[in-house]
């Protein structure tokens, strides 16, 4: 299904882009640590980290989010103000089923991808491992950032997102998507364990993140920048021995759940791959 968003998207879009790129520019601070402001800690982050080697340094290797007067923030901004448009059609719902990030919708979302039915509650190996891999990952993220405490889309215009904002959503910034971070890295599990599936798997794991787009909760660049995070994270996390038998114990368990398990609904695949075919541009 190919949404028209032609005569109200551009209209909304000259308006909207015009708006967002007068706003200043917001002034990074020098270092994570360094932040005076209150960074949202994740649920995931209340629990101690589970340890590991130490994970790669995001402000070493990403890059910073767009800056004033850049060719990637005023695309930022075009896209936030057409993704509006999305409202209330199936591609709005699926955002909205995606914001759920919780380890266990995280697993099941992705039964389209791997061809049959991914049900949390017979999968402890898997959840559990991502649930880990999340405690694991959240602090890392949160101090990215707090590196460049980058607004979220909805602090610089009054426009339709497709969940309730809370506050401690708002005083979280956007840069990089924590929540694209872990989608890519639950991709990942899912292809390392199902390596047949892998071009499905990812292809479901970008609409996973671009769904943060449509949503109208996270800049577009935010989300790239997420999957770049985590694939870097996930390929460090690869060499601890702790990390590859975790792997092992979910990867025996989906083998075992595969031949039991119906494959998916088609409507809710045919959501996905309309999805996947119309990223946010």
């Amino acid at each position: 299904m190919r949404l028209d968003r032609a005569a109200m998207a551009r209209r909304l879009a000259a308006c909207t882009v015009t708006g967002l790129l007068a706003m200043p520019p917001v002034v990074a601070v020098a270092h994570p640590h360094a932040a005076h402001h209150a960074v949202h800690s994740h649920p995931a982050a209340q629990a101690d980290a589970p340890a590991g080697p130490p994970l790669p340094d995001g402000q070493v290797f990403l890059p910073p989010p767009p800056g004033p007067d850049t060719a990637q923030r005023a695309a930022d901004a075009s896209v936030f103000a057409e993704t509006r448009a999305l409202e209330g059609t199936p591609r709005w719902k699926l955002a909205q089923a995606d914001n759920r990030d919780t380890p266990a919708h995280m697993v099941s979302a992705f039964s389209c991808a791997v061809g049959f039915t991914l049900p949390p509650e017979h999968l402890p190996e898997l959840v559990g491992l991502v649930a880990r891999i999340e405690k694991r990952l959240t602090p890392a993220v949160n101090a990215e950032k707090a590196l460049w405490n980058r607004p979220r889309p909805f602090t610089e215009a009054e426009l339709p997102t497709c969940i309730p904002l809370r506050t401690d959503l708002k005083r979280d910034p956007s840069y990089p998507s924590l929540h694209a971070t872990l989608g890519w890295v639950t991709g990942l599990i899912l292809s390392d364990i199902l390596p047949d599936r892998t071009a499905a798997i990812m292809q479901r794991a970008r609409v996973f993140g671009e769904s943060r787009v449509v949503c109208g909760v996270q800049w577009q660049s935010d989300v790239a920048a997420g999957w770049l995070n985590g694939g870097v994270l996930y390929s460090a996390m690869e060499q601890d021995d702790g990390f590859r038998q975790e792997m092992d114990a979910a990867r025996a368990e989906v083998t075992a759940l595969h031949a039991t398990m119906a494959a998916p609904p088609a409507a809710e695949c045919a959501i996905e791959a309309d999805a996947a075919a119309h990223p946010p541009q």
